[in-house]
C-alpha cells in the first residue's frame, strides 16, 4: 500500500489494526496527511484518507495477489467493483434447529450503497488497463461483463476498455483459453522466509478418463428466491435449475428446496429423477418469485440432514448471489454438517459474494462457478453439469516421503473433474522430490508425481468455522500477517505524510463515498427492510404536512 501526494511518495505499513487506527487518528487530528485500508470483512476493504489538502489529490495505490485456476485450458480473472446490499439474518431460533453459531450484529458492512438507478456522472467511474502474459499462444480473449479492445503482441495482450470510463456497476470479468491446454502437468511455485518453506502445489493427473461406469447420483438443487435476486438474477436461475433437473437420469434421485425469509422444498425426502417427478420439478421451479429476505442457514441445514445411501454421489447445488453478512455462521455450519456431501455453489449476477460461495465450495469439497452474462446461463450450466456427472477422482489423500513434515490445506481435498487441476498450499520443512496423490475411480488409484525444481516468488482464518477459539486463532494469525505484510481481520495498512498541511485547530470537511448498486439488483419488497423504511418516511412526510396544514388553518 502506498500514498500519492503530487511527488511525496509515503509507503504504508502494517500494523496491527487497532494500532493502525490510532495512528490515523492521531495523524488527523494533528493536520497530516494520513491513509488507513481495513478489512470489514474477508471480501470487503475500506479506504479513509484525511487532510487533503484544496486542489491537491490524494492516490491511495493497493497492490494484491491472486491465484487463477486452470479448468481445463480456461481461465478467468474477476475485479470487484461493487457489491450487492447485505441482508442481515434475524436470530430466529426453532427448539428443533438451534443456530449453530450466533448471528453477529454487524450492520451494513457494506457500508453505503447508492438507491437504485442513481449513477453520478463525474464520479463512481473507473478505467481500466490489462496487460496479460499467459506465458503461451491464446485460443480466444474475450470479456462478458463490458466491452473491451484488444491489443497482441506476440504472447502478451493489452486489454483496454471500449470507452475511456465505465459505472462501477457491476464486477469486471476476462476470461481467456489457452492454445493445447495447460503446458505442464505438474507446477510447484515455493518461498523461503525466515527460514520456512511455502509451497503452492498444481497437480494435473495426465491422461485420466472419466469413470467408466456411471455412479447414481442424489443431486439437491438449492435456489435463492429472495429479494435481491429480482429481476434478471431469478431468470437467470430459474433457467440453470431447469437446465439441470433436465440432465438427469433415471437411476439418480433429487429434490429442490427454494429460499428467502422462508425456505419451502418440493418433496420431503429424495425421490426418483422419473420423467414425471422431472416434469413436475421443472414446472415448480418455473413459477418461482424473487420476494423477502436471505436466510441461507435454515435451508443449508435442511439440505445438508437428509440421510445419505452410500450407494450414491450426493452432490448439493447452490444457485444464489451470496448477498448475506453472516458468512461466518454459514461457512461453520457447512463445515460441521456436510459429511459425504459435496457442495457445488454457482454465484449469479453483477456483483455475488465471491468470497462465499467459493469458501463454501471449498469447504464442501466441490467448485464454486459465476455466471455474469445471462447469454450465457445454459452454456456455463451444461459445463458443470457434465463435469458432475463423471467425476474423475474421488477421495484424494496426498502422501509425503517419510521425513518430510509438511501442513497442507485444504486440509480435506476435493474430488477431481476433468480438465481441473488440484491446488495445495504447503508448509514444510523441506521440498520433495516427489510425492504420490490415491484416490478412488471405481477401485483404488494412486500416482505418483515427480517434482520439478520449484519456481521461485516473491488459510489460518479457516480455522473458525472449524469451530476454534477466535483469540486463539488471532494468536496465530497476527505474527504471520505482521511478518509477510498482509491485510487481515487483524491488521491494517496505514501511511502518514510526517508534514502537517492543515492547522490541528481548522475545521475538516468528512463525506463517506458510497459504492452503486450492481445494474441488475433491485429492491423488490426488499431482503433489507429498505421498501418498509422509505414506505415509513413517506408516510410520516405526509402526516407532517397534513399537521402543518391543519395548524395553518
Amino acid at each position: 500500500m502506498q500514498m500519492l501526494i503530487g511527488e511525496r511518495r509515503i509507503v504504508g505499513r502494517i500494523e496491527e489494526k487497532a494500532r493502525a487506527r490510532q495512528i490515523f487518528e492521531q495523524a488527523r487530528a494533528h493536520g497530516q496527511a494520513t491513509a488507513l485500508v481495513e478489512q470489514r470483512r474477508p471480501n470487503i476493504f475500506s479506504t479513509a484518507v484525511a487532510n487533503i489538502e484544496p486542489g491537491r489529490d490524494m492516490v491511495v495505490s493497493l497492490e494484491y495477489t491472486e491465484l487463477l485456476v486452470l479448468d481445463g485450458a480456461r481461465l478467468s480473472l474477476r475485479l470487484p467493483l461493487t457489491m450487492t446490499p447485505r441482508y442481515q439474518p434475524q436470530a430466529s431460533i426453532h427448539p428443533e434447529n438451534p443456530p449453530v453459531a450466533p448471528v453477529h450484529d454487524l450492520a451494513a458492512p457494506e457500508g453505503p450503497i447508492l438507491p437504485p438507478g442513481v449513477s453520478p456522472a463525474r464520479s463512481h467511474r473507473t478505467q481500466l488497463h490489462v496487460q496479460l502474459d499467459a506465458g503461451q499462444p491464446l485460443a480466444s480473449l474475450a470479456s462478458p461483463s463490458h466491452a473491451i479492445r484488444l491489443r497482441a503482441d506476440g504472447q502478451r495482450h493489452r486489454i483496454e476498455l471500449e470507452t475511456d470510463t465505465v459505472p462501477m456497476d457491476r464486477d469486471f470479468v476476462l476470461n481467456w483459453q489457452l492454445q493445447g491446454g495447460p503446458a505442464s502437468r505438474v507446477n510447484v511455485f515455493a518461498e523461503q522466509v525466515d527460514g520456512e518453506l511455502h509451497a503452492l502445489l498444481m497437480l494435473m493427473p495426465g491422461d485420466l478418463p472419466v469413470q467408466a461406469e456411471r455412479q447414481p447420483r442424489e443431486v439437491i438443487l438449492v435456489i435463492d428466491t429472495s429479494g435481491s435476486m429480482g429481476g434478471e438474477r431469478i431468470r437467470q436461475a430459474r433457467d440453470s435449475l431447469i437446465y439441470a433437473l433436465g440432465r438427469l437420469q433415471p437411476e439418480d434421485r433429487f429434490n429442490v428446496l427454494e429460499f428467502s425469509h422462508r425456505h419451502s422444498m418440493l418433496y420431503r425426502d429424495m425421490q426418483p429423477a422419473s420423467a414425471r417427478n422431472i416434469a413436475e420439478a421443472q414446472a415448480w421451479v418455473g413459477r418461482l418469485q424473487a420476494d423477502g429476505g436471505t436466510e441461507m442457514l435454515p435451508v443449508l441445514r435442511d439440505a445438508l440432514a437428509f440421510p445419505a445411501d452410500p450407494g450414491y454421489l450426493r452432490q448439493v447445488i447452490f444457485i444464489t448471489d451470496g448477498s448475506v453478512s453472516n458468512e461466518a455462521d454459514i461457512l461453520a455450519l457447512i463445515e460441521q454438517r456436510r459429511h459425504r456431501a459435496r457442495l457445488f455453489t454457482v454465484g449469479i449476477g453483477a456483483a455475488p459474494n465471491s468470497f462465499l460461495l467459493r469458501k463454501a465450495a471449498e469447504l464442501g469439497r466441490g467448485r464454486y462457478s459465476f455466471i455474469a452474462d445471462s447469454n450465457e446461463v445454459e452454456a456455463q450450466m451444461a459445463q458443470l453439469f457434465e463435469k458432475l456427472e463423471r467425476p474423475v477422482l474421488t477421495d484424494l489423500r496426498l502422501e509425503l516421503p517419510e521425513g518430510i513434515v509438511a501442513d497442507h490445506g485444504p486440509q480435506e481435498l476435493p474430488d477431481l473433474y476433468a480438465g481441473q487441476p488440484l491446488m495445495v498450499a504447503l508448509k514444510l520443512n523441506r521440498m520433495p522430490t516427489h510425492l504420490t496423490l490415491h484416490g478412488q475411480q471405481g477401485g483404488a488409484w494412486q500416482q505418483r508425481f515427480t517434482l520439478p525444481d520449484e519456481q521461485a516468488h516473491a488459510g489460518l482464518m479457516d480455522q473458525l468455522s472449524q469451530g476454534r477459539d477466535e483469540e486463539a486463532v488471532r494468536q496465530q494469525v497476527l505474527p504471520v500477517a505482521l511478518k509477510h505484510r498482509l491485510l487481515s481481520a487483524y491488521t491494517s495498512f496505514v501511511a502518514v505524510d510526517e508534514t502537517p498541511v492543515r492547522p490541528a485547530d481548522q475545521a475538516l470537511h468528512g463525506e463517506a463515498v458510497a459504492n452503486l448498486n450492481p445494474v441488475d439488483h433491485q429492491y423488490p419488497k426488499t431482503s433489507l427492510g429498505l421498501l418498509q423504511k422509505w414506505v415509513l418516511a413517506l408516510l410520516l412526510s405526509l402526516l407532517a404536512a397534513l399537521l402543518l396544514r391543519r395548524r395553518n388553518a
